[in-house]
């Protein structure tokens, strides 16, 4: 289970984190930016998934991180990560698993999402 997807992106770096931000609303995300001047997104409800774990369904919480790079070429680098744990926290074995689920829906959502505004370069899973 891959935990950190990366995104290779082309062209001017501010303009590409809106767009990063934008996909990651257009799936359900709720954005929050952090100090380091990443993404928090967040999906479902935490008062639900407690109380109901694995069996809240869609309304299973859900977060994720975005961390931006630039590699050696300039070239931004969108880093979207997850914490392994946490969904085995709020979910057992179930819940793990339907955090993997999301990660992989979600990354291939900004694929398609950025590959469609042609900022993609390349993407790949650690």
């Amino acid at each position: 289970m891959a935990s950190v997807h990366d995104f290779f992106l082309t062209g001017d770096h501010d303009a590409a984190k809106a767009q990063v931000a934008s996909a990651l609303q257009a799936e359900g995300f709720a954005i929050t930016p952090t100090p380091k001047g990443g993404l928090l997104a967040k999906r479902g409800s935490m008062p639900i998934t407690l109380l109901l774990g694995a069996m809240a369904g869609k309304n299973f919480q859900v977060t994720f991180t975005v961390e931006y790079l630039v590699d050696e070429s300039g070239q931004l680098v969108a880093r979207l990560s997850r914490d392994i744990a946490a969904g085995a926290l709020k979910g057992g074995a179930i819940g793990a698993n339907m955090t993997n689920n999301k990660f992989v829906d979600t990354a291939a959502a900004l694929s398609t999402a950025l590959g469609g505004t042609g900022i993609l370069a390349s993407s790949k899973s650690n």
